[in-house]
């Protein structure tokens, strides 16, 4: 976490203001724990990557709110991001570290993020993301997080 926050200072530093991009998502996500229930979660994120082109690096942070009366846990992530643009599509990894909300409980991990963005119009683009969270401290199950949505980029 400590990593993540002072990379996200240095190239918020690095990059003067006007350099930089900004981008706000909502997406649906089909949570699997690898010994478990399914959980259904609508997540919101937003995120800021430098517009250099047509390598970029960033962070996002995220809130997953659990849908239905299935699903048990809500999420929270912090994640460094890299994206490289091919021009209607932007390739991106992502790293960072989750947190599995229950009601009285939180448990933690890192996770790894693979995805792209097709570009729809104007400043929208369709993601489509997988992620996998190893769980470190918690009785979550280790979980791969299927993930469609929109952003918007500012």
């Amino acid at each position: 976490m400590r990593l993540l926050a002072a990379v996200v200072t240095a190239l918020t530093l690095a990059s003067p203001l006007h350099a930089l991009e900004g981008y706000g998502a909502i997406g649906g996500d089909y949570a699997l724990p690898h010994a478990g229930s399914s959980d259904m979660l609508i997540s919101v994120l937003g995120g800021v990557a430098t517009a250099d082109a047509p390598l970029a690096f960033g962070a996002e942070a995220e809130f997953g709110l659990a849908l239905g009366a299935s699903s048990d846990f809500n999420t929270r992530r912090l994640r460094g991001v890299a994206r490289y643009d091919f021009g209607t599509v932007t390739a991106f990894g992502a790293a960072g570290v989750d947190q599995f909300v229950y009601d009285n409980v939180t448990d933690t991990g890192l996770s790894l993020g693979l995805g792209g963005e097709f570009d729809l119009q104007g400043n929208m683009a369709l993601r489509g993301e997988f992620i996998r969270s190893f769980i470190r401290d918690g009785d979550t199950e280790n979980t791969t997080t299927t993930r469609l949505g929109l952003v918007y980029r500012f």
